[in-house]
């Protein structure tokens, strides 16, 4: 989360869920940003990781005015 809020282009964010059954929400500036963030330090170190405990990864992108709530984004 550190890594998050300290990069590039980040709005806002929020999460749910424990352990193997997590979401998280969050909203970025541009595309680029999020892309940057998502490839480096921390945040590619634990994506790495997360292959080892969850079997389903998924990730969802979309363009919108508003941050959407967890029924809006499909969970």
């Amino acid at each position: 989360m550190h890594q998050t809020m300290q990069s590039r282009g980040f709005i806002r964010m929020k999460n749910k869920g424990f352990w193997n059954d997590r979401c998280t929400l969050s909203a970025w500036q541009k595309m680029e940003d999020v892309k940057s963030f998502a490839q480096i330090g921390d945040h590619q170190t634990a994506m790495k990781q997360s292959k080892e405990i969850s079997n389903k990864i998924i990730t969802y992108t979309y363009a919108t005015e508003q941050f959407p709530d967890w029924e809006s984004a499909g969970h």
